[in-house]
């Protein structure tokens, strides 16, 4: 019963964490002039990803 459990938690951080890649790759995609817009540095988007992905 407990394997299940692992197994079970293992898909659940699977499918975060690809929520996160697909958040991140499209922040990556953001030009220099929209995040001079949005008032953001390049390398405060991994941390704007992991909110958005794993709150």
């Amino acid at each position: 019963m407990g394997s299940l459990t692992y197994i079970g938690r293992l898909l659940e951080r699977r499918a975060r964490f690809k929520g996160y890649q697909a958040i991140r790759s499209e922040l990556d995609t953001l030009s220099d002039a929209d995040l001079l817009d949005i008032g953001a540095k390049r390398y405060q988007m991994g941390r704007v990803a992991r909110v958005k992905a794993f709150k």
